[in-house]
């Protein structure tokens, strides 16, 4: 039996990380602080995914270098739960490109919307038009990420709950496995739990990064009504 970079679930893409992609306009103070708690999250987020990331590393050297030979039961076991991850980022890595479709569209309308601002200069009646066209374009940005992240969001806590279980079925099998040496299953556990950790950590980091990106919305929204 093999463990490798399978049971390390990748990072969320750097889209995740490129901040709320509002433009350069000027916002009043309640925009501006959701904007920059909305960095915060990111950061906490990048930070506690790197960490786990590394604990993680280490944990699956510890059991590359055990004698997993004997241990027949906990293989497949193994086996069945690097799959489900296998599956998660996939699925993970589809819901990223489609929220990037849908950034990307959102974006080429901001940017049209910038030009026609540049080619209704000295119109004040098309300008009015042209600046409430790119303030719901920026404001459907940021819905669309929201979207996005909830989708995410979804699939992790289907697949924390499914990866959970098979880590239960396999701390269960390598305790009960007579071919499985004290330190297999001492580091067998602690991968299993550090795995978990890292699923319960990161949802909650993305639960947090997704009120307050839906606070950004609500708020920028008022802003334009109030």
């Amino acid at each position: 039996m093999r463990t490798n970079g399978c049971l390390i679930e990748g990072l969320e893409s750097r889209t995740l990380m490129s901040g709320s992609a509002l433009g350069s306009q000027v916002f009043d103070f309640t925009v501006k602080a959701d904007r920059l708690q909305v960095r915060v999250d990111l950061l906490k987020f990048r930070a506690d995914a790197l960490g786990s990331f590394a604990v993680l590393l280490a944990d699956t050297a510890a059991v590359k270098r055990d004698d997993l030979s004997g241990a027949t039961t906990v293989g497949p076991l193994v086996d069945h739960l690097k799959a489900d991850i296998k599956q998660m980022r996939l699925t993970l890595k589809a819901d990223r490109l489609n929220e990037g479709i849908a950034v990307l569209t959102d974006r080429i309308a901001i940017l049209t919307d910038l030009k026609q601002i540049l080619l209704d200069k000295g119109d004040a009646t098309a300008l009015a038009a042209d600046r409430q066209k790119l303030f719901n374009d920026r404001v459907t940005l940021q819905t669309d990420l929201v979207a996005g992240l909830t989708q995410r969001l979804n699939d992790r806590q289907a697949a924390f709950d499914t990866i959970s279980a098979d880590a239960e079925a396999v701390v269960s099998a390598v305790q009960a496995d007579p071919g499985a040496s004290p330190k297999l299953s001492a580091d067998l556990q602690k991968l299993m739990t550090d795995t978990t950790n890292r699923f319960a950590t990161l949802n909650a980091d993305l639960q947090q990064l997704l009120a307050d990106r839906q606070k950004l919305v609500d708020d920028l929204t008022a802003s334009q009504n109030g």
